[in-house]
């Protein structure tokens, strides 16, 4: 199985997060909220957001590999054809991995993203 974080399966352009945020659906936990938007006939792709309010760059950069790390070990259980994004809450800088997995994944099964 391959656990790379592959660079196709990426939201990058903020007009692709924009659309997730518009007209998709969202679930909010403690640590962070998940948007999500189905794609007809596409690869799920991903995007990780964190704000001013999460702190300085460092506990941001933080919590965005936190984030990372629970998709990139979860990737292969979760539906194709969603572009998903996750913005990182204040709490999420000070979680253990464990924490945010925990809650990450939750969020995923309550979006019924996970096969």
């Amino acid at each position: 199985m391959d656990y790379r974080l592959d660079k196709t399966r990426r939201i990058i352009n903020n007009n692709e997060y924009r659309l997730v945020y518009k007209h998709g659906k969202y679930e909010v936990g403690r640590l962070c909220v998940l948007y999500r938007m189905p794609v007809a006939k596409q690869k799920t792709r991903i995007g990780f957001v964190t704000g001013k309010k999460v702190g300085g760059a460092v506990q941001r950069n933080r919590a965005r590999r936190l984030m990372k790390e629970v998709y990139r070990l979860n990737q292969h259980q979760l539906r194709e054809g969603y572009h998903i994004v996750i913005v990182g809450r204040g709490p999420l800088k000070d979680a253990t991995y464990e924490r945010a997995e925990k809650e990450i994944l939750y969020l995923l099964r309550k979006s019924k993203l996970l096969v």
